[in-house]
């Protein structure tokens, strides 16, 4: 983090780093309760971080804009998106067999730790309903 608002352990096991992110994002929140909102844009989605100084080819087809107030359900509905995406050729995960395409990106690492982790402290719930909004086009 430029800020040094968080400092990473680089040689920490993948769970305990994710514990502790979904630890930092309750902290940020608390006191907020009610006045947040959370945007997740499912698009050119590539295999690294965002903040990566290097970007690939998107894994999946760009699949639109997502909306709440629960941060966990927002994220596991982003997963569960992603994941039901088949891999476009040419990326990195092209051809994977790999039904879990952040599995495919990350294979030694569960991504559900942070979520389950999320709901656990009492951030959000895993469960979640899509609600698709119509775009006007005629």
């Amino acid at each position: 983090c430029p800020e040094k608002a968080v400092a990473i352990q680089w040689n920490e096991p993948p769970d305990v780093f994710q514990k502790k992110m979904a630890e930092y994002a309750l902290g940020a929140l608390r006191g907020k309760e009610g006045k947040a909102v959370f945007l997740n844009f499912l698009t050119q989605i590539s295999p690294k971080c965002d903040c990566y100084g290097h970007c690939d080819a998107p894994i999946v087809r760009d699949i639109g804009i997502l909306a709440s107030t629960d941060p966990v359900a927002i994220d596991q509905a982003s997963v569960d998106l992603v994941n039901r995406e088949s891999p476009l050729a040419g990326s990195c995960i092209g051809g994977s067999c790999e039904t879990d395409n952040l599995k495919a990106l990350y294979p030694r690492i569960d991504w559900s730790v942070q979520l389950q982790h999320g709901e656990r402290v009492g951030m959000g719930s895993r469960g979640y309903q899509l609600i698709p909004l119509k775009t006007g086009k005629k």
